[in-house]
């Protein structure tokens, strides 16, 4: 028997984690498999800029400022960056995976970076994910014009089904 496959975004809040009382309620362990997927800003790179001439034949050059030089000896590249967020991220999960498994789900963690709404859409897009599972404020009026709704920018986007819980608190 296959087992189906729930999406369940996690961007590592309280909120967010309110989620698994009810994958536990209605989501039985053997015959779900969790998938946590949890999208992080960008990371970038500190690379100095280059240097400039110093001189009027160019033979001499001098860096922007004192930062740009050390830099320049040790740049910290954005793959490096990218390497540490998603093993930051993988070491703040391990609690929550942990538990998902002790409750006897099968439990995979995939990271991406980006904006979570695009995200989560071009995830679920590119994989064959059976539901989503997430929490949501479902704002409205103002607060839904200047926060958004990373629910309803999903829920508007995808053919998946989406299981929605509004907890009753942040």
């Amino acid at each position: 028997m296959t087992k189906q496959c729930i999406l369940a975004p996690n961007d590592g809040s309280a909120f967010c984690r309110q989620i698994y009382p009810h994958l536990l309620k209605f989501f039985p362990p053997e015959q779900t498999k969790l998938l946590l997927l949890r999208v992080g800003d960008a990371p970038v790179g500190h690379t100095a800029l280059p240097p400039r001439p110093a001189g009027y034949d160019g033979a001499v050059t001098m860096y922007a400022s004192d930062r740009d030089a050390s830099l320049a000896l040790h740049p910290i590249y954005a793959s490096q960056e990218w390497d540490s967020a998603i093993a930051e991220i993988r070491a703040e999960l391990a609690g929550d995976i942990h538990l998902l498994q002790q409750a006897g789900y099968e439990v995979e963690l995939e990271v991406r970076f980006g904006d979570r709404g695009e995200e989560i859409v071009k995830f679920v897009e590119r994989r064959n994910i059976d539901a989503i599972a997430m929490t949501t404020r479902w704002r409205t009026g103002l607060q839904k014009l200047i926060f958004g709704s990373v629910a309803q920018y999903v829920a508007a986007r995808v053919n998946t089904p989406i299981f929605m819980v509004r907890p009753e608190h942040d």
